[in-house]
């Protein structure tokens, strides 16, 4: 590997990955790119840094967690722009405005077709469903339940009791309701400057929070995508404007590179 040389090591339907290769574009940052799902060389290459995940940018030796964008301007040379950031009480709010918009899409999916295989990477339609409501608990759970978050948590088959659209749906339920109760009761004392237990490095809570938002409206962006192209639905539930503004959303859906 050239010492000088950026490469993103990523793979497809990665909300993270794709928000990573923008930022550097966005910024003129050239980089080679290679799909961890396509390329068996790359994991050798990632095992090589002692790295399990993606996404990553590497350069050498050295590499950073592509989810840390302060540490990615570091490394890839770009000027360190201050960004502001919803408060965490809006933040809240965008979460709670995407499971009622999860839910009427899961009553939609024909359970016939729920293990269908998403492109290029093996996660079924379901599991990208289950997806977007796991990520808001798994937030809840570092939070309460002192969860150390690891990047296994994001990355396994749809669990048994959510492996059907009626079941999916109790789930979404119980994640909003959680989530409603924490935002009533949690937020207002909440300490936002803590850094919680994440695989991906050091965050603070604010800006795990702000990931967590973005990352699982991605996902139901992407889930919108399976409606219409896969399995040729009208949505029930259109996703407003309102419901992104202000989040640090990757501008395409899917993908820079591949085809959904």
């Amino acid at each position: 590997m050239d010492k000088d040389t950026l490469t993103v090591y990523w793979q497809p339907g990665c909300s993270s990955c794709l928000n990573l290769k923008e930022h550097l574009t966005r910024h003129g940052v050239a980089f080679e790119s290679v799909n961890v799902r396509d390329d068996s060389a790359g994991f050798e290459a990632l095992a090589k840094l002692g790295v399990r995940q993606v996404p990553v940018l590497a350069k050498g030796d050295q590499w950073c967690d592509g989810q840390m964008i302060a540490q990615v301007n570091v490394l890839a040379g770009i000027a360190v722009q201050s960004e502001g950031k919803l408060m965490p009480v809006e933040l809240a709010d965008r979460m709670a405005g995407f499971l009622p918009v999860l839910k009427a899409y899961v009553s939609q999916m024909p359970a016939d077709r729920f293990s269908e295989q998403l492109p290029g990477r093996p996660r079924s339609y379901g599991n990208l469903a289950c997806h977007c409501a796991e990520i808001i608990d798994l937030f809840l759970k570092v939070l309460q339940d002192k969860h150390q978050l690891v990047f296994e948590d994001y990355e396994h088959p749809i669990p048994t009791e959510c492996d059907n659209p009626e079941k999916l749906s109790q789930y979404v339920s119980q994640v909003a309701k959680r989530l409603s109760h924490w935002t009533q009761t949690g937020l207002p004392a909440q300490d936002f400057g803590m850094i919680p237990t994440v695989y991906y490095g050091e965050p603070t809570l604010h800006e795990y929070m702000e990931r967590t938002a973005w990352h699982s409206g991605q996902h139901l962006r992407q889930l919108n995508l399976v409606l219409i192209n896969k399995l040729g639905l009208k949505p029930e539930s259109e996703l407003s404007d309102a419901l992104f503004k202000g989040l640090p959303m990757p501008h395409l859906v899917w993908d820079d590179q591949l085809s959904f």
